[in-house]
């Protein structure tokens, strides 16, 4: 099986919600002084952590989900150019998360979270084809969940808070624009329905697309 074709399928894998690592060519890592721009879409696995039982505040929940869940994520990255080399290392991030499936009680609604942000990115280009990176973003996060009534007679089914995350991961070179990523993440929100803050945290396996050229 070629490299391309590899590189292919994890970018179509990506787009339908199934990705799968690949095997990559190595290629010198400069580019063609265009701005340094990639977008990428991914398959991400979140344990969402308020899904594990019953909320303080409402004891008579068995527990809005269960176990983990799966989503899609989206992000675009924009490096840095100019300035010492320690520098060029930075890239701003903005990210987009949603998880929605795969865990729910059968009593209940299938519970959602999603995340909106953005942030730094360190990335270590000390290898041509494998770049490891870490990350620090905030953002906001809000969950969907099935409605609670409350004493005005209206009801509670979402709620969002100031959240933050840390990560880390693995970009891989597959061709001159696509490269393979694999990350690790870990967020922390507010308080809600006097929980203790809520701390989701998984996976996301993707593909992105470097519009600047290697040559």
């Amino acid at each position: 099986m070629s490299v391309k074709l590899v590189c292919t399928n994890l970018l179509v894998a990506a787009l339908v919600a199934v990705a799968g690592p690949a095997l990559c060519q190595t290629v010198y890592d400069a580019s063609e002084g265009k701005l340094p721009l990639s977008a990428g879409i991914g398959v991400s696995n979140f344990d969402p952590y308020f899904a594990q039982g019953p909320a303080p505040n409402f004891t008579n929940e068995p527990g809005l989900g269960h176990g983990r869940m799966w989503g899609a994520t989206a992000w675009v990255d924009v490096g840095i150019r100019y300035g010492r080399p320690w520098m060029q290392a930075f890239s701003v991030e903005g990210q987009y998360r949603m998880t929605f499936t795969g865990s729910s009680s059968p009593t209940h609604p299938p519970l959602k979270e999603d995340t909106i942000g953005g942030g730094l990115t360190y990335t270590v280009r000390r290898w041509r084809m494998v770049h490891p990176y870490a990350k620090f973003l905030g953002g906001v996060g809000q969950i969907h969940f099935e409605a609670e009534p409350l004493k005005n007679g209206g009801y509670y089914n979402r709620d969002s808070r100031g959240e933050q995350s840390l990560g880390g991961g693995v970009e891989v070179r597959c061709t001159n624009h696509l490269w393979a990523r694999g990350e690790y993440e870990y967020q922390t929100w507010g308080r809600l329905l006097g929980a203790a803050n809520l701390q989701p945290q998984g996976f996301t396996v993707g593909a992105m697309y470097h519009f600047a050229r290697s040559r």
